[in-house]
C-alpha cells in the first residue's frame, strides 16, 4: 500500500501524495483506480485533504468555487477561510476524492479529459435530460454517473 503521507516524484516534481491522488491527468502507467486501494482512500478521507490539492483539482475540471462548494456541501465562504495547507473534513475530503476518480474514471473512457467535461455539462436523456455535472450533490448521483461510464465503456448504449 501506498503511504499518504510520503511524496512522490511526478514529472521531475515533487507532489504530495494528495496532490497526486487528486490529479486528473496522469501518467498513462496509471491508469484509473491503480496503485491506489479503498484503504488508502479512507485513510486520506480520515486525515483530510488539503486545501490546495482540492483547488489544484478544481482548476483542472473548470470548476468554479461555486461548483465545487456545492458538490462539497459546503459553503463558498468556509471553503475561503481554509488556508492552502489546511486540512478539508473527512466529509468534505471524501467527496473531493469520489469526484476526482470520477473524472478519473471518464478521462479513461472517453480517452480525453476535454471530452468528458464537455459529456458531463450536457443535458442527456440518461440523466433525465440533465447535465450529469448537476448530480454531483448526491452519492446517488455520483453512482449514476459511474454506472453510465461502464456502460458506455462496455459498449452499451440504451
Amino acid at each position: 500500500m501506498t503511504n499518504v503521507v510520503g511524496i512522490m516524484k511526478h514529472k521531475n516534481r515533487e507532489y504530495h501524495v494528495q496532490e497526486q491522488t487528486l490529479l486528473v491527468v496522469q501518467e498513462s502507467a496509471m491508469p484509473y483506480g491503480v496503485g491506489r486501494g479503498y484503504f488508502d482512500f479512507i485513510q486520506l478521507s480520515r486525515e483530510g485533504v488539503i486545501k490546495k490539492a482540492l483547488m489544484n483539482l478544481s482548476q483542472q475540471l473548470s470548476f468554479s468555487l461555486s461548483e465545487v462548494a456545492r458538490i462539497l456541501h459546503i459553503s463558498e465562504r468556509t471553503l475561503q477561510r481554509y488556508a492552502d495547507d489546511e486540512k478539508l473534513s473527512a466529509d468534505t475530503s471524501e467527496r473531493a476524492i469520489l469526484l476526482s476518480q470520477l473524472y478519473q474514471h471518464g478521462t479513461q473512457v472517453f480517452g480525453d479529459l476535454e471530452n468528458f467535461k464537455e459529456w458531463m455539462r450536457t443535458p442527456l436523456p440518461a440523466f433525465n435530460y440533465q447535465p450529469p455535472i448537476s448530480l454531483l450533490d448526491t452519492t446517488f448521483g455520483f453512482q449514476l454517473i459511474q454506472d453510465e461510464l461502464g456502460k458506455i465503456a462496455h459498449g452499451i448504449f440504451a
